[in-house]
């Protein structure tokens, strides 16, 4: 029975140092991460682009979308290609 607990506490003493572990790695990964997020509406203004020529955009793959259900969301690091190309063509 001695042995059993013993057992059981040396991994419980494990499992919360690992969980200590994860915690503090999380905290740096938020703070490395904080990447704006873009949705439909947000990407059209920022683009200053109509419905119909998001439609298009990501009908012909110049913007991926990442997809929640119907709802599409971007992250800044998405939008950086775009972006660069209307600022060459003089559109922003």
């Amino acid at each position: 029975m001695e042995d059993y607990l013993h057992r059981l506490y040396l991994t419980t003493k494990q499992m919360l140092s690992l969980l200590e572990n994860i915690s503090n790695n999380s905290n740096e990964l938020v703070s490395k991460t904080s990447a704006k997020v873009y949705f439909k509406d947000d990407v059209i203004k920022a683009l200053r682009i109509s419905d119909k020529t998001y439609s298009r955009y990501v009908a012909t793959g110049k913007l991926v979308p990442k997809h929640i259900g119907n709802i599409h969301i971007y992250q800044e690091e998405d939008l950086g290609p775009i972006i660069a190309e209307l600022k060459r063509r003089g559109r922003l």
